[in-house]
């Protein structure tokens, strides 16, 4: 078996560095970055592991993104790439889980229209792609927990909408959030990455902390309750920023400046803002509950604009994960994850069980960290002592505007072939 891994593409998006759009409205390939891409990721390959953020539907409209992504995937499919691509998505393609669940649940449910013999089910938050390569398993290969595969036909998933995308048709497997490689030597985790930064996993946090009681979901969360309670705002911010006509213009513009640290057109919204909950609150200048309003107005703007100029985002961000808050982050997810795999282990699922993950390989941040980077990131406590984790990053490719220049920090693309094991390739 070989498969290669990839994430944070953003297709779409203006700044992709390898599908570009012309002055004409069309698209195309960046010749000289996808050759490096194809380089890395090598040909003939099992899988190709799109770890997240591969479509941009945040920022980007869908019919721009689709577009970019029919021109990349046919270009994969004329390299002879990979014979079937695994799918996770991330925070700015989200959508496809959402529509992967909504074909199979309700569109295929209603189209057979046989409720007794398909009765339609809850939205599966979770669905666990595993890929077991020991060499002493009868399930070896890839394998798509609970889910149903093909009885005759080569292919054991895929048949869905995104397959379609090329001609002929290129297999599109899903699963999400998470996928689990499972080797002699131990379980490897890879996962887009985006619940260790704090919007994506806010409102999770929030419910746990003000009706934790009342959530049923005990005082720890599992992975499907994780992705569950943090589901609004994923869905607010993966599209609908991105398909709001003419206000997605303006948010992109917002997004570029913020990033920047050019805060004038924030400022002037939010005076607009201002005067409008004013106007709305009414009164006189000298009315008590005016005047406490006017105050705790502005003091909420400044305290906005200040968050703005000295936020760090994530993105590009080399210290992003050594923050405290973003290590407790990923250790709420890592033992979410614990109690997926400790789940599948219990269903006898495989019929060896896995082991906890000791390396995790994730995206999101845009900032590559290779395999043979073998540094400690973080400790999972764990009765009787500590589990040690090692964290590497697929980078991302992005542009990243530095004034009236592009800079590319760079991406790593990671490889596993039965045998040898795991190993990366940098771009440059």
């Amino acid at each position: 078996m070989r498969f290669a891994v990839v994430s944070d593409i953003h297709l779409g998006d203006p700044m992709c560095s390898l599908v570009e759009k012309k002055d004409d409205g069309d698209f195309e390939i960046n010749e000289e970055m996808y050759k490096k891409f194809v380089d890395a990721a090598g040909v003939g390959n099992d899988y190709l592991i799109l770890l997240g953020d591969i479509l941009d539907f945040s920022i980007s409209q869908y019919q721009d993104t689709f577009r970019a992504a029919r021109v990349f995937f046919t270009k994969i499919q004329e390299s002879g790439l990979a014979r079937e691509m695994i799918f996770v998505p991330g925070n700015h393609d989200a959508d496809l889980w959402h529509t992967v669940e909504y074909q199979v649940n309700i569109i295929n449910q209603i189209t057979k229209n046989d409720p007794e013999v398909d009765p339609v089910r809850p939205f599966r938050l979770s669905v666990p792609g595993i890929i077991d390569d020991r060499t002493d398993t009868p399930y070896g290969g890839f394998t798509l927990a609970g889910v149903t595969k093909h009885r005759e036909r080569e292919i054991k998933y895929a048949g869905l909408f995104l397959d379609y995308i090329t001609q002929p048709p290129t297999p599109f497997n899903f699963a999400y959030p998470n996928v689990y490689v499972v080797t002699d030597s131990g379980t490897i985790l890879l996962t887009h990455g985006q619940y260790f930064e704090q919007y994506w996993a806010i409102s999770g946090e929030i419910a746990m902390e003000l009706a934790v009681e009342d959530l049923n979901v005990g005082w720890t969360l599992n992975l499907k309750d994780m992705v569950g309670l943090n589901f609004p705002l994923s869905q607010l911010a993966c599209s609908g920023i991105g398909q709001a006509g003419p206000l997605t213009d303006i948010a992109r513009k917002v997004q570029r400046e913020v990033k920047d640290k050019k805060l004038d057109r924030v400022k002037k919204y939010l005076d607009r803002l201002e005067k409008k909950i004013d106007k709305l609150i009414g009164g006189s200048w000298f009315n008590p509950t005016e005047f406490i309003s006017d105050i705790f107005l502005k003091k909420a703007k400044e305290k906005f604009l200040d968050y703005l100029k000295n936020h760090e985002s994530s993105r590009f961000n080399e210290g992003f994960f050594y923050k405290r808050e973003v290590m407790q982050r990923f250790l709420n997810f890592y033992s979410a994850t614990i109690s997926e795999i400790n789940q599948l282990n219990n269903d006898d699922f495989i019929n060896k069980p896995m082991q906890w993950p000791r390396r995790v390989i994730f995206g999101h941040t845009h900032r590559p960290t290779p395999w043979n980077y073998l540094k400690v990131s973080t400790r999972y406590q764990e009765t009787p002592g500590l589990i040690s984790v090692c964290l590497h990053n697929t980078g991302g490719w992005l542009y990243h505007s530095a004034g009236d220049k592009k800079e590319f920090f760079g991406a790593e693309v990671f490889i596993y072939e039965t045998g040898v094991g795991f190993r990366s390739v940098g771009i440059n």
